[in-house]
């Protein structure tokens, strides 16, 4: 089993010019204190896993501090050390350069998955989509937080409900129950149920087809007899395709026409004005003296004879492109005209068409052409579309087929394994409840790690706490033997709860010394005791004895030189 190692951790808080680094051992950790002050016991634990992304609950006075934190740990001896300021996290591994991020989900959470190989994978809410869950899902099941875990347990972390009904599969994954494998097949499904959602948006669009034809383009009741219909299709078929595609044509070639045709007016127009400003001008200059002071801007011309001739040749040039302009218009409205005939003529031999289909006797409703091409236009769009239809059906239930067969192929493959971790949850649990003994617990209720709600509910209040307590060392048992991830520290906040009596405590403690796998590391915060003598024999005490004090300011010049450039 690989093991994850908390190994030093650093608090620094540059507002309050303080800081803290403690140091752990590879087995117990004892975070004590002698009275029920806040001393910071829950701060620091709760900073171990603030630093990798998850969301404990401070108090506001600690929150004001603005710390950042650097924790150093080894998976499998292999070191690497993790640091966060705010959103921004830092991660080096072997003692390589760090790499930075900001935020938790995406490639942050992958790189921590992959540290601890968790490969549970969480669907996104109203998104047919799996991604990697931040880090506090893995580190979920190995913290218990002293105010809410005792009583409910998977509730040690704020932020976790960006997920609808995680807790199944997150549970049974910890537990061993479901691997990669099933996650994998997790990930084909939801493959299939956005292809799903892809088809069933074209299905929907081409009932909208259908329906618009039919609303638009209702079908026609008439007989027509054989020989009729091969008429009218050969008319389909030809003429009126022609006629229609001829018609397109003409018109397109028309418009194109009377706007050359508007265009050639238009520059008439600025011709026939400038001759008649250029008349203006020459008969002005004639009216007045050798200068004339321009009226707009001020300035003095002179008025020789030379200019005033320059005057009547712009006037010549003016009225050559005017004369110019007037035959091509003449040219352009002959052929629009010509061109508005051949138009006509195309829509007259359409209408003849019309008029050859049409029937108005006392049986029949009056049926023109028109209506049949729009009626058999119309039945051809919506076999078409309904053959298209027909296709994405098909389509649609393949995928659907693929998805339970996904589905069918998880369940198959996850069934032994919930076998065996369900079986030795009833072995483990009943007997820690026997060393704890909470006998007022029913442990017949309690079946495996996913019946965890029903532990808080039975028995009195210290008996429960104890059952919450074996609950929680069931699981981190089933996790060191099933699961394939990483087996974190497990960090039980304060398990002196409700004021156990002296012997129940003794077996409390008795419990985590001897029913935790041994390579495992342990952190305990709590009140000093003669009871956690042994813990104190193999492992690390932190004894903190200012209130509120956690953090000291002649820790702080060494330690803030020694980490400030990973931050800055």
């Amino acid at each position: 089993m690989r093991t994850l190692k908390f190994k030093k951790l650093t608090i620094i808080s540059n507002l309050e010019k303080k800081a803290k680094q403690l140091e752990f051992s590879d087995r117990y950790n004892l975070i004590l204190a002698d009275d029920e002050n806040s001393v910071g016991k829950s701060s620091v634990v709760k900073s171990l896993f603030w630093c990798f992304g998850c969301d404990p609950r401070f108090d506001d006075k600690w929150n004001g501090l603005c710390c950042k934190t650097i924790v150093e740990f080894e998976v499998d001896g292999k070191p690497y050390w993790i640091a966060r300021d705010d959103n921004r996290f830092f991660i080096s591994e072997d003692g390589k350069s760090y790499q930075s991020y900001v935020g938790v989900s995406g490639d942050f959470s992958k790189r921590i998955s992959e540290i601890v190989n968790f490969n549970a994978l969480l669907p996104v809410r109203n998104n047919d989509e799996v991604v990697i869950p931040p880090p506090a899902f893995y580190f979920l099941p190995f913290y218990i937080d002293q105010k809410q875990s005792w009583s409910n347990a998977w509730v040690s972390f704020d932020k976790l409900g960006q997920f609808a009904d995680w807790k199944k599969h997150i549970i049974q994954y910890h537990s061993g129950m479901i691997k990669k494998d099933f996650f994998d097949l997790t990930e084909k499904i939801y493959e299939k149920k956005r292809e799903k959602a892809i088809v069933k948006n074209k299905i929907d669009e081409y009932e909208t087809a259908i329906s618009i034809v039919s609303d638009f383009v209702p079908s026609i009741e008439t007989t027509v007899s054989l020989e009729e219909f091969d008429e009218i299709e050969e008319e389909l078929k030809y003429k009126i395709l022609d006629l229609h595609n001829k018609q397109e044509l003409v018109f397109e070639e028309f418009a194109e026409l009377r706007a050359d045709k508007a265009h050639i007016q238009s520059q008439l127009a600025i011709a026939n004005e400038a001759v008649s400003e250029l008349e203006r001008d020459y008969e002005f200059a004639e009216e007045n003296d050798d200068e004339i002071e321009c009226p707009t801007c001020g300035v003095i011309h002179d008025n020789t004879l030379v200019n005033r001739f320059s005057l009547l040749k712009d006037k010549e040039q003016a009225e050559q492109v005017a004369m110019r302009l007037s035959k091509s218009l003449k040219k352009s409205e002959h052929a629009v005209i010509s061109k508005e005939k051949e138009l006509k003529d195309v829509r007259d031999k359409i209408e003849a068409l019309n008029e050859k289909y049409y029937k108005n006797d006392e049986s029949d409703k009056p049926i023109t052409f028109k209506n049949i091409l729009d009626s058999v236009a119309a039945h051809s769009v919506t076999h078409k579309v309904n053959i298209s239809k027909n296709i994405k059906l098909e389509q649609f239930y393949s995928l659907e087929t693929d998805e339970k067969k996904f589905g069918k192929e998880r369940n198959d493959a996850a069934k032994e394994n919930r076998k065996v971790v369900k079986e030795k949850f009833l072995e483990l649990f009943p007997s820690y409840i026997a060393k704890l003994k909470a006998f007022g617990v029913n442990t017949s209720n309690i079946k495996s790690p996913e019946t965890y709600a029903k532990v808080a509910k039975s028995g009195g209040a210290a008996e429960s706490t104890r059952a919450m307590l074996a609950c929680y060392l069931s699981l981190y048992n089933l996790i060191s033997l099933y699961s394939e991830e990483v087996l974190s520290p497990l960090v039980i906040d304060t398990p002196n709860q409700h004021e156990q009596a002296a012997d129940h405590y003794e077996s409390i403690v008795s419990l985590i010394v001897n029913n935790t796998p041994r390579a495992s590391q342990i952190f305990l915060c709590g009140m000093d005791s003669e009871k956690l003598s042994k813990m104190k024999q193999f492992g690390k005490v932190h004894f903190l004895e200012k209130e509120h004090a956690l953090l000291e300011t002649t820790d702080y010049p060494k330690l803030n030189e020694a980490y400030s450039y990973i931050f800055e």
